[in-house]
């Protein structure tokens, strides 16, 4: 079977791993460093703080902008389930803005529509979509508008970058966003087997989700709170700012409620090799999503993929939209392709249809963009190891059917 998303694993990717798993650290060693260092390298971001996966790292993103109860959060409808429970994990509520028909991610008409009608939420996180990056220079000049934070959700667009301006930005470099965070699960541009990363240009947000993916611990003595310990003696003796902290090395705080998101030295030896040649797959990959678009473009009942102006996507996806009538052509197709020995994918049931968002969050809007987009959309493979043989079977099979 032809997967839709595959990883692409070296010997240099082994090698990498096998030093580590020989070396002293198996987690929370110099390789996660060494992960972060090339990280915030290829975007030009400031901070960079490795977690579990990407999930953890809308949490601790929301948390470290204070979201909390009585919060509201917006993101898209077209988008995986983290990209909205990252909020209610905070005890906030979560509102929906649709998406722009063309580019796939939020539409910042619509955003700020919403915010007309609703008032400012306290963060929005738009979502880039396959590898387009969402509109975030618009998004950003709402944002000094209404005062709102911005967590760019770049799951799916590690290497893609947009022009504003005349200039170059790439996608989690936090240009135009408080905080991003990249995914390095299994399908995506690069992989760390799992595994997150949060992006920031804010010392003190950096600060805040160090805090909140390790226990809530703080380590570094000169942001110690006051607090007091028992001495020899069964009494209260304060440390002060006198030194003390900085001759007892083993002294940690917990300042907040955090969680248990770290990622290992393991899985960061393999993102760490991955990144080095992140040119060289986005190259692959753009070589087969062009194979794809020549292929279909003469196919009345597709549309393929719309390159939005002033983007240059790192593709993560490729999905065809039916522009037929027939209301069961994504079931045939699938099924046809499976048959096949292809395996495709709808990317994605749109969140607000959820059952359990319906019983929760039952609002009046309406998302035609994003329930209209999900009507026509089916994701066919797309990775690195496609070879040229099953690229010409897939295309020949869709065209067919």
């Amino acid at each position: 079977m032809i997967p839709y998303g595959k990883q692409h694993i070296t010997q240099e990717d082994i090698d990498e791993v096998i030093r580590v798993l020989k070396s002293e650290y198996l987690t929370s060693g110099p390789a996660v460093t060494k992960f972060e260092n090339i990280v915030k390298e290829f975007t030009g971001a400031k901070h960079a703080i490795a977690l579990s996966n990407a999930t953890s790292g809308l949490h601790v993103a929301c948390l470290a902008i204070g979201l909390q109860k009585g919060d509201i959060g917006v993101t898209v409808p077209i988008s995986f389930l983290a990209s909205s429970n990252c909020i209610i994990y905070c005890g906030a509520e979560v509102d929906f803005v649709d998406i722009d028909n063309q580019s796939i991610c939020m539409s910042p008409v619509k955003l700020e529509e919403y915010i007309k009608k609703n008032g400012a939420p306290k963060v929005v996180i738009p979502v880039d979509f396959a590898g387009i990056p969402a509109d975030l220079p618009k998004i950003s000049e709402l944002s000094k508008k209404y005062n709102f934070k911005i967590i760019e959700d770049a799951s799916h667009s590690v290497g893609s970058k947009y022009i504003y301006n005349n200039e170059v930005y790439k996608c989690g470099d936090c240009k135009h966003a408080d905080l991003a965070v990249f995914s390095f699960h299994p399908v995506k541009t690069v992989t760390a087997g799992e595994g997150g990363m949060v992006l920031t240009n804010d010392e003190e947000l950096a600060r805040r989700v160090r805090m909140f993916a390790n226990h809530g611990m703080e380590r570094e003595s000169s942001n110690f709170k006051e607090w007091k310990i028992n001495n020899k003696n069964g009494k209260l003796e304060k440390y002060t700012d006198e030194g003390i902290c900085d001759k007892a090395p083993w002294l940690y705080q917990q300042q907040l409620l955090g969680y248990n998101y770290r990622i290992t030295d393991i899985q960061s030896a393999l993102g760490t090799s991955q990144f080095r040649r992140i040119d060289q797959t986005i190259e692959k990959r753009k070589k087969i999503f062009n194979e794809y678009q020549k292929a279909f473009e003469g196919n009345n009942n597709i549309q393929c993929p719309i390159i939005p102006n002033d983007t240059d996507p790192a593709w993560h996806l490729y999905i065809i939209r039916y522009v037929g009538e027939d209301k069961e052509w994504r079931i045939k197709t699938c099924n046809f392709l499976r048959d096949n020995g292809i395996f495709s994918q709808v990317h994605y049931i749109p969140i607000h249809l959820q059952p359990w968002y319906q019983e929760r969050y039952s609002r009046d809007e309406k998302f035609p963009s994003s329930e209209s987009f999900y009507d026509s959309c089916l994701s066919i493979p797309l990775f690195p190891d496609l070879t040229d043989e099953e690229l010409n079977k897939i295309i020949n099979l869709i065209n067919k059917i």
